[in-house]
């Protein structure tokens, strides 16, 4: 609902003004400079545009609420007033996770997208009263031509579905809403300063030093291919399947970026490219069992040094090197690390993902070992997923272009919107030039 989109907004640009009060507070309790205080009053003014408009959606929802009238039934129970029955309020249907996501993409597929009473009406008579009037108060996309926004509260669904998929997310990335595109924050950037003094000598600052962190939405788009007889035969079911092609499509796509993302103004950096060039460590010349776990503790220790708070650690490594790792014996035969077959290394868990190449490096034959606190890795959400389809475009699969119109196919397509940040630029390390394999 549009009431719950602009609530979240408003939370944002709270947020946002706290962070920047917070940041002039920890920096010796100083005022805002006449910069920020420019940027803290537009936000300021912001807020309570939002705080008008959420006014005037809960005013229209009250006149709404009044002027309903129930729905009766012929023979029902009459009141005292001898009025027809009325039928009591139905319990909502439990709709698994994302499922109404693939119910509005095969909705706006059956019927085009143009007409959305008839999407409503064709979601009505495949599920149930209450997809159609989801699907009829959707809101159509300003952004996308023929897009349509899925309500909130369902996109957060879908896109907590990718949490199991995306290696990052996986191992505690998290999560942040950026309701309105952009969120400012401030980040840390060193170590606190502390020491003991004497009477009337100044104290040493022990804030943490700190900086600025900004994140712009950046737009990923996924196309899945859906045959038009699984359309006109659409029934419960179809709409999971629809779901996990889309899921699947936009997680691939996002492990690889969050993970190796060179980022520019359209595309999230990924977590190589955001660790710092001192926390960029090459694995020792030889692959004996005394180096790997030399190599290993160094990569570790990069990141405990640091005085990173160490709340969600965790390693990330390609199949091929957490199989060697696996199967690395000693020399009596014992396996160094039993505990990695059982995915963590030490106390930490694993992450494994094919996203981590093993064609690095010039002999093409390297790979990298990243180990960090995964929460202090941000990724912006906007929390909002737009769907569109299309029976005339194309689309490429295995190298050639093929026409949705030919393949009696509809093309569905969804876009979200993220980006990503380190809160802390030393949580991280990376160990490269890794040539292990078993």
């Amino acid at each position: 609902m549009r009431i719950t989109a602009l609530k979240t907004s408003l939370a944002a640009v709270v947020a946002s003004m706290d962070g920047m009060l917070e940041a002039a507070a920890n920096d010796n309790g100083r005022d805002l400079t006449a910069e920020e205080q420019t940027a803290f009053d537009a936000k300021a003014e912001e807020a309570k545009g939002l705080q008008a408009k959420i006014a005037q959606e809960e005013q229209l929802l009250a006149l709404k609420s009044s002027a309903a009238t129930p729905v009766t039934v012929p023979g029902g129970t009459t009141t005292t007033a001898n009025q027809p029955g009325t039928v009591p309020a139905a319990v909502a249907e439990k709709i698994e996770p994302g499922a109404m996501v693939g119910r509005v993409a095969i909705a706006i597929a059956a019927t085009g997208g143009q007409d959305q009473r008839a999407m409503a009406a064709h979601a009505q008579g495949i599920w149930g009263d209450q997809t159609g009037q989801i699907v009829a108060n959707m809101e159509q996309s300003t952004a996308t031509k023929g897009g349509y926004l899925v309500d909130t509260a369902y996109s957060r669904d879908f896109i907590g579905l990718l949490r199991p998929r995306v290696v990052v997310r996986n191992m505690g990335a998290r999560s942040v809403p950026m309701p309105d595109g952009n969120l400012s924050m401030r980040k840390q950037t060193g170590t606190s300063q502390a020491g003991y003094v004497g009477e009337r000598e100044p104290a040493p600052t022990t804030g943490f030093p700190v900086g600025e962190l900004k994140m712009s939405a950046k737009t990923l788009r996924a196309i899945v291919p859906i045959t038009n007889q699984l359309i006109r035969r659409a029934s419960f079911g179809v709409d999971a399947m629809v779901r996990d092609d889309l899921v699947t499509s936009a997680a691939i796509k996002e492990d690889q970026q969050f993970l190796r993302g060179v980022g520019s103004a359209t595309a999230p950096a990924g977590l190589r490219t955001l660790i710092p060039a001192g926390n960029v460590l090459t694995i020792s010349a030889d692959t004996s069992l005394e180096t790997v776990t030399s190599d290993l503790g160094r990569l570790r220790l990069k990141v405990i040094n640091a005085n990173v708070p160490m709340a969600k650690c965790g390693y990330i490594m390609s199949p091929t090197v957490a199989m060697f790792l696996e199967n690395l014996r000693d020399a009596n035969g014992n396996k160094a690390f039993p505990e990695v077959a059982e995915g963590r290394l030490g106390i930490y868990p694993i992450g494994i993902t094919t996203s981590v190449p093993d064609n690095l490096g010039a002999g093409g034959n390297e790979s990298e070992i990243y180990f960090g606190d995964f929460e202090q890795f941000l990724i912006g959400d906007t929390y909002q997923v737009t769907l569109a389809a299309s029976t005339e475009a194309a689309y490429v699969e295995d190298g050639q272009v093929k026409s949705a119109f030919a393949q009696d196919e509809t093309l569905i397509r969804l876009i979200e919107e993220h980006d990503t940040q380190l809160r802390y630029d030393s949580a991280f390390a990376v160990l490269t030039g890794v040539t292990w394999k078993p």
